[in-house]
């Protein structure tokens, strides 16, 4: 018989984050699941540790290979233990703050079956909300978002760019869920290919999504149910701005090339281009 939920969770150099995240947050969904950590970059040592900490948590020691290898990591070890019929991929440092979260996502999924991949409303600290997002072409996104502020307003370029998409987002189909806390329906993940191993870190949402949708399957974003997340709290402990900027590039051209037929020479070409900008910021 298949358990109804699998959790997977990538730690990285974060133990106390992730015992928080597991003994505080995740007994907040009321459905039946597993969990398991993938401690990426971590010495025997330093898993054997965590899972001392974690005693009914499975816990996977991996080379650091990225979110997407991590989540693959864990995702298989449920395939093969587990089968579970949905899988959530969360971060460690998100709270949340719906009671019936869970049960929420999972009526959508039974109410919807062209589902692949849901979210809720995830939103910052701040309040702002971090997702949906539409597709963005390469040139737009990194070469006339920055230049196009030399010669529109803040308010002209929020309209002209459409920046304020997620905050009027409505319940429904999406090109882009964010990564931090998405469920998706275990089938249909397996069956598309589970996320690109390809990419380190970003566009792993991106490709999911083209994954998803080449096997007739969606992204649903459900705002009536709510997570807050603390954006950005790994990569900002061990990234630099600029590196960090960089390693997204990287990881969205490939996208970009990969998936949405856009040739080597434009990605070169944008990157040194946005190397520009950066160094100009």
């Amino acid at each position: 018989m298949k358990t109804l939920l699998g959790i997977v969770v990538v730690s990285y150099h974060s133990d106390d984050r992730t015992v928080s995240f597991v003994t505080k947050e995740l007994p907040k969904i009321r459905v039946p699941f597993k969990v398991v950590i993938v401690d990426n970059g971590a010495s025997p040592e330093e898993a054997e540790a965590l899972a001392k900490r974690l005693t009914n948590v499975k816990v996977l020691r991996a080379e650091n290979g990225g979110y997407a290898k991590g989540n693959n990591l864990g995702a298989e070890w449920l395939r093969e233990n587990v089968s579970p019929e949905y899988i959530l991929f969360s971060n460690d440092d998100i709270s949340i703050r719906s009671e019936s979260l869970m049960e929420v996502l999972l009526d959508r999924c039974v109410h919807h079956p062209e589902i692949g991949a849901i979210g809720p409303e995830v939103v910052g600290l701040d309040g702002v909300r971090q997702s949906p997002e539409p597709y963005i072409g390469l040139w737009k996104r990194y070469f006339w978002m920055y230049v196009s502020s030399l010669f529109l307003s803040r308010e002209r370029k929020r309209r002209v760019f459409d920046l304020d998409y997620p905050s009027r987002a409505q319940e429904g189909v999406h090109y882009k869920l964010s990564g931090s806390f998405i469920l998706v329906d275990a089938a249909s993940f397996f069956q598309a290919g589970m996320f690109d191993e390809q990419t380190f870190l970003y566009a792993e949402e991106n490709i999911l999504s083209e994954r998803l949708s080449a096997i007739g399957r969606t992204c649903w974003f459900c705002p009536s149910v709510r997570v807050v997340h603390e954006h950005g709290k790994t990569i900002n402990d061990h990234f630099r701005d600029k590196s960090r900027s960089l390693l997204q590039y990287d990881s969205m051209a490939y996208y970009y090339r990969a998936y949405k037929g856009y040739s080597r020479f434009e990605t070169v070409v944008v990157r040194i281009l946005f190397r520009i900008i950066l160094a100009a910021k």
